[in-house]
């Protein structure tokens, strides 16, 4: 498993970012400053440091060429407020693999991560498998940790539909895929089947379902499911 020191003194923000990754596969250690920092590291290696720059007992722009030096092998990600293109130019200067700026959806934070991993072809970076996957064997759902739960045949085909598809889908979509007819109440049936399957895997599995509802009406899996 991918191990990232997330560097961050905004601690709300940095544990919503933390389980977000963490539902990804990744494991992540939580550093509040420079010297939390060099605590972890001193810990083992990471894998990858994703670095506020804004800290408090030090500036980021400093730990960049340490970092460099002492842990070469680690791969480093920028994550700041600052936006400036003179801001941008220090960093990557400086020894950054990626600079990026808040605020930056999770998705896409996890698809530069990602991105990295496959520039440098290391292995240990590859991004990791999803944690939840959809059986169609029994028509179950699996996390990672959690055990199974077994589906309806509507929250299996709803699920299915979703894994298959990167994008959002739309509720019409959804509906002919389910095959069910597209009326005047379809929206609210599938509205009722998301709350219910929410609240399901909530209560059965104790972690929130993935699923996220998109403009227009539609939906989308926020994490890919391995599908078997």
């Amino acid at each position: 498993m991918t191990n990232i020191i997330f560097v961050e003194d905004n601690v709300s923000y940095a544990e919503d970012v933390a389980e977000y990754l963490g539902g990804i596969g990744y494991r992540v250690t939580l550093a509040a400053d420079a010297a939390a920092l060099w605590a972890a590291l001193s810990n083992g290696p990471a894998d990858l440091v994703l670095l506020d720059l804004g800290l408090p007992d030090e500036d980021g722009f400093n730990l960049i060429p340490a970092l460099r030096r002492h842990h070469p092998d680690t791969r480093l990600i920028v994550l700041t407020a600052r936006v400036t293109l003179d801001n941008r130019i220090q960093g990557l200067r400086l020894g950054a693999d990626t600079y990026l700026t808040k605020p930056i959806k999770f998705r896409e934070l996890a698809a530069h991560i990602e991105a990295l991993c496959r520039r440098i072809g290391t292995r240990e970076l590859a991004a990791p498998p999803s944690p939840w996957r959809l059986e169609a064997n029994g028509r179950r759902l699996a996390l990672h940790g959690k055990g199974t739960i077994a589906l309806t045949e509507r929250e299996f085909k709803f699920l299915h539909l979703l894994a298959h598809n990167r994008q959002p889908v739309p509720r019409t979509s959804l509906l002919i895929g389910m095959g069910e007819s597209d009326d005047p109440q379809a929206a609210a049936r599938i509205d009722m089947l998301v709350y219910r399957l929410r609240k399901k895997i909530k209560t059965g599995m104790g972690e929130a379902l993935p699923l996220q509802s998109t403009y227009g009406g539609g939906y989308s899996l926020s994490v890919p499911f391995e599908l078997a």
